[in-house]
């Protein structure tokens, strides 16, 4: 029987989100699929899995071929970038996804680059509503909501940046 739940994590976030769902499947609910916050599990208490999650732009059959063959199964994405991969949970001898600092400062900076570039699309998508400011009620509506969205942004780019420099001086 197939159960979902509704959760938002962060790209800054992706060791929570890992946690959560690792923890989900102590539990029994192993993810099944992911869109739009939505997760879809599947219920089996004899099994146990740890999640890990890879931020990749390109998600060949190589790429994938590759975790596979260092006991990581594929499972889904999301968006195309955020790609999510699980083991046994009683198989120790399987690495992480990334075992050096590198390679995580690498996939940090990657996605910092890629959400500064949506972030800058919607400061730009945003000048003409500031151009034709009027006070309307939906104007100030909209402008609330995108800046919330904003300080969302903001919050998540630092938190990205403070990652990457965490794992630089590691």
């Amino acid at each position: 029987m197939a159960i979902r739940k509704f959760r938002l994590f962060l790209a800054s976030g992706l060791e929570k989100e890992e946690q959560w769902l690792t923890a989900m499947s102590a539990k029994g609910l192993h993810m099944k699929k992911y869109k739009l916050g939505f997760y879809t599990f599947e219920e089996d208490k004899n099994k146990a899995f740890v999640y890990q999650i890879d931020f990749q732009r390109i998600a060949t059959d190589d790429y994938i071929q590759l975790y596979e063959d260092a006991g990581w199964n594929y499972v889904d994405q999301s968006i195309g970038l955020f790609h999510y991969f699980r083991t046994d949970a009683s198989n120790e001898s399987v690495p992480k996804i990334y075992s050096d600092y590198e390679s995580v400062v690498e996939s940090y900076k990657g996605m910092l680059r890629f959400y500064m570039i949506l972030f800058a699309i919607l400061l730009l998508s945003q000048l003409g509503g500031l151009l034709t400011w009027k006070w309307g009620g939906l104007q100030i509506f909209t402008m609330s909501l995108t800046g919330a969205v904003v300080v969302l942004y903001i919050y998540m780019l630092i938190a990205l940046k403070r990652k990457i420099n965490f794992y630089k001086r590691n």
